[in-house]
């Protein structure tokens, strides 16, 4: 093999009985092809023809320890997570064991791409946990909590893996999880324009998440409507009257900074010092509840996209579809 290229065996992956070299990038792996073709149906068919053998004068990197290295034109480290969840049993876990969102991303992709169904359903159902298609499993979420989503460990507040995420979902034809990526960034960015230029995003998709931010905007304010409302008819505490003023003065903070106005965010009222009454925390806490769920409702609509029902469908069609 040439020696112009400096090229890394990962070794829990080199297997010297075994006959398959593949390289990704920079990196080496010898596997069982054996294995490798009872799991994916692409490397069967891919085994099953004979690799071309290299002109001799080829200066490539072509051959090792005699066998011919098959070029796999994809990330070396999502090479290497999706190989091991193939040869290591213990690594990639179905949920809830702990494991790292890029792990899931890299397993994602290249079992859809290379056709290992079990993997491909076993990562969507990991980042069901991420990306909720339902309105009270979305509100269940702590987002006041270290984001790991329970098992799915990622850096706080990093809004690339939203971005990740979607560009993930559109390749593997995932569209139930893009209403919440979408969303996550929208709320999550304070200024767009540049976020797009450091995450890539095209004019059109730069337009459609200005467009839906300012439509976000306007539903946090509807979603606030019931503050009109209080106190309640019934209402006979003097404590309402400041609580609620408080409650106007957090809203008045918020709007200050567009990028807490958030129409699915969290209760107003659990940030001032004071309480509702029964009343007045019945009224306030219906309207508001109804107002986010309309919301929810025509969140995928709000990118473009199917409604919910679709989307769920579309998720129940992947996950039962046998191989």
């Amino acid at each position: 093999m040439s020696s112009q290229t400096e090229l890394k065996r990962v070794e829990d992956l080199w297997f010297p009985d075994a006959t398959l070299i593949l390289r990704a990038e920079n990196s080496l792996f010898r596997v069982h092809s054996s294995i490798l073709a009872a799991r994916s149906s692409v490397f069967r068919d891919m085994i099953a023809f004979p690799q071309p053998t290299p002109p001799a004068e080829s200066d490539e990197n072509d051959k090792v320890d005699g066998h011919v290295v098959v070029r796999l034109h994809d990330l070396a480290g999502e090479v290497e997570v999706f190989l091991r969840a193939i040869f290591d049993s213990s690594f990639f876990m179905p949920p809830r064991s702990p494991v790292g969102f890029q792990v899931v991303i890299g397993v994602m992709r290249l079992a859809h791409k290379y056709d290992v169904q079990y993997l491909f359903k076993r990562a969507l159902s990991h980042l069901d946990s991420m990306f909720q298609v339902q309105f009270t499993d979305f509100l269940a979420m702590d987002w006041g909590a270290a984001k790991d989503k329970d098992h799915v460990v990622f850096q706080s507040g990093d809004i690339t893996v939203d971005f990740t995420a979607f560009r993930a979902a559109l390749e593997v034809g995932a569209s139930w999880i893009l209403p919440t990526a979408y969303y996550n960034i929208v709320r999550e960015s304070d200024f767009l324009v540049e976020l797009g230029a450091n995450c890539y995003l095209s004019p059109q998709e730069e337009k459609l998440f200005l467009a839906a931010q300012i439509k976000c905007l306007r539903a946090f304010v509807s979603t606030y409507g019931f503050m009109k409302l209080l106190p309640s008819p019934d209402c006979d505490s003097f404590q309402c009257t400041d609580t609620i003023t408080e409650g106007h003065n957090v809203l008045k903070r918020w709007s200050d900074d567009c990028t807490d106005m958030d129409p699915l965010g969290p209760w107003v009222f659990d940030f001032v010092d004071g309480s509702l009454c029964d009343g007045c925390e019945e009224l306030a806490r219906g309207k508001h509840r109804a107002a986010q769920e309309v919301f929810w409702d025509t969140l995928p609509t709000l990118f473009g996209l199917p409604s919910w029902d679709e989307l769920r469908e579309l998720r129940r069609k992947v996950m039962e579809e046998t191989a």
